[in-house]
């Protein structure tokens, strides 16, 4: 309520000021169907140096396209001034900007029409792209022609498609039919930003619909990395919900691992889980073995991935392992090398994963007289 309330305040700044305002975008989409509201967009009619000047603590977001951050009580709210935008050379950000004085040319401009719904101070709604219709459809639809608002930022179809999983909705027509058009163009949007869509998709409640209409679109063909994805077409998505097994399912037919990881903006626990978990699925790793090894987290990954490819429901269970780090081993180096008198070396490393690996899959007990026998017949 805070938040809202601030946005309100901003609103009837700019309102006492004689300037047109409105909640406008995800925030009014998600209140009209009683979904939260993380953060707030306020369309105006004031331009960004008035903005500026009405409030006491702001943020030049980006004065070139009208945006300006307010900030109230530690709370930012983004004020955009209506505007209209022409070309898109970079398939991402216009060519050029131009300031307007009609709500209804700053909502023609916007992506799908659910996102086109204003909303005043008095909660009087402004909808000339009709969005309350297909929100109460619960379809999705592009404002305008799709392929126009595809390709001035192709990144929209497949923030359209994430939208299907988040909100449960089904594409419109057109813009289906409009997405498959122009599907090659997602070729030019940078890994950063595909990354961000896909990880909100595979964390939908309806990731499965909007896992189909990624197939229909063929817009995984359009990305090498990805295309390894299209041999799971069939198989049920609701056993994945991590966003970091998509990426560690499409590594998993590449030849080249390391220009993969690269290419991706992963970080460098992310680079690691992908590496670990391809390896455990090509090379199979005992699941108290693979705890052991590397913690509860992964596990649990380990667990949904063998899950998901086995296309199999079976929950979790946690393992009591008799074993958490080699700190607890009743035995140390100095008595290894004592009693196999053999200089030190890689064995040593081998030997100690060999005690690890029997006394966590309880084929050995970690007492000291037992692995000194054992250490024995080693050698």
């Amino acid at each position: 309520m805070e938040l809202l309330a601030t946005g309100k305040m901003v609103l009837q700044i700019l309102n006492e000021a004689g300037y047109e305002a409105y909640f406008v975008g995800g925030m009014v989409r998600d209140q009209l169907i009683n979904r939260p509201i993380y953060d707030i967009d306020i369309t105006t009619s004031a331009k960004p140096e008035v903005v500026m000047s009405l409030f006491e603590k702001t943020i030049a977001t980006g004065l070139a396209h009208g945006t300006v951050t307010v900030i109230i009580n530690k709370i930012p709210i983004e004020v955009t001034t209506f505007r209209v935008e022409t070309g898109y050379a970079d398939y991402r950000h216009p060519n050029e900007v131009i300031f307007t004085a009609s709500l209804e040319d700053d909502l023609k401009r916007r992506d799908f029409t659910i996102n086109a719904i204003a909303r005043d101070i008095n909660d009087c709604l402004y909808d000339p792209m009709q969005g309350l219709n297909d929100l109460n459809n619960q379809l999705l639809k592009c404002v305008g022609v799709p392929t126009e608002r595809f390709t001035e930022d192709p990144l929209r179809m497949l923030r359209g498609i994430r939208f299907v999983s988040k909100l449960g909705f089904s594409l419109d027509h057109e813009t289906l039919e409009g997405i498959k058009k122009v599907s090659p163009l997602i070729a030019h949007i940078s890994k950063e930003r595909i990354k961000k869509e896909l990880e909100g998709l595979i964390q939908g409640s309806s990731r499965q619909e909007a896992m189909h209409y990624l197939y229909d679109t063929q817009l995984l063909e359009a990305l090498p990395d990805l295309a390894p994805l299209c041999e799971y077409r069939s198989y049920n998505f609701e056993l994945l919900t991590h966003p970091i097994l998509l990426f560690v399912l499409a590594s998993l037919n590449l030849e080249e691992l390391s220009r993969y990881l690269s290419a991706w903006p992963f970080s460098k626990e992310e680079k690691k889980c992908i590496q670990v978990l391809r390896s455990c699925v090509h090379s199979p790793v005992p699941m108290p073995y693979f705890t052991y090894r590397y913690g509860e987290t992964w596990a649990q990954l380990y667990h949904q991935l063998i899950c998901f490819l086995n296309q199999e429901m079976r929950p979790y269970e946690v393992i009591e392992l008799p074993l958490q780090t080699r700190k607890q081993l009743a035995i140390d180096v100095a008595t290894i090398t004592k009693i196999i008198n053999r200089p030190k070396g890689p064995w040593i490393q081998q030997l100690l994963e060999e005690i690890e690996y029997q006394i966590v899959m309880k084929q050995l007990v970690n007492n000291r007289a037992v692995l000194i026998e054992f250490i024995k017949q080693y050698r």
